[in-house]
């Protein structure tokens, strides 16, 4: 009995932590098991995220920069040929993920959001705006056929609103007026 009950206590925990939702094969909000590295010549070889171009490093020691991905057969037809970007925390947690797709029908790729995450919140024909637990997810489209989406971790949005307005206050101000 005592065995049956120390194990419920113990696993119950692990059962409450839910893995992170996946976007386009991407811990999204979660870890990844490994730090990214500099793409082959051949983008197409890599059987791993990598990086195209050397990524940007913000002030809190986070990466940013294009990535290719692999596997594309894994991934919707609208996003598996696209240019993608991603936003990784100091400690490898994933908190954007940035997509260009290009020659699918804008309707395409917002029934294809739509369907993993509900009804959005707006839609005005060439933007539109979706509010899930796990992410915030906007679309933008500059032609029919030219629509970029991006996933964002709400908590991201607002720490970069934050940082952005801290950076404001602590511009270099003028002695005399």
């Amino acid at each position: 009995m005592k065995t049956l009950l120390a194990l419920v206590m113990f696993a119950l925990p692990i059962a409450v932590v839910a893995a992170p939702t996946q976007v386009l094969g991407i811990p999204f909000n979660g870890k990844l098991q490994y730090s990214p590295r500099i793409c082959p010549l051949n983008n197409e070889k890599s059987e791993e995220i990598c990086w195209r171009n050397s990524p940007r490093i913000d002030d809190a020691g986070g990466r940013v920069g294009s990535v290719h991905l692999p596997d594309a057969d894994s991934r919707p037809l609208w996003a598996a040929r696209g240019w993608y970007e991603l936003a990784l925390n100091k400690d490898l947690t994933v908190t954007r993920i940035k997509v260009l797709a290009e020659g699918t029908e804008r309707e395409t790729i917002f029934q294809s959001i739509s369907t993993r995450f509900g009804t959005p919140v707006s839609d005005d024909g060439r933007a539109a705006r979706w509010l899930h637990k796990d992410a915030t997810i906007q679309m933008l489209c500059a032609a029919p056929t030219k629509c970029w989406a991006t996933f964002s971790v709400p908590v991201a949005e607002t720490e970069l609103a934050a940082a952005a307005r801290l950076k404001q206050q602590q511009k270099a101000r003028p002695i005399t007026p």
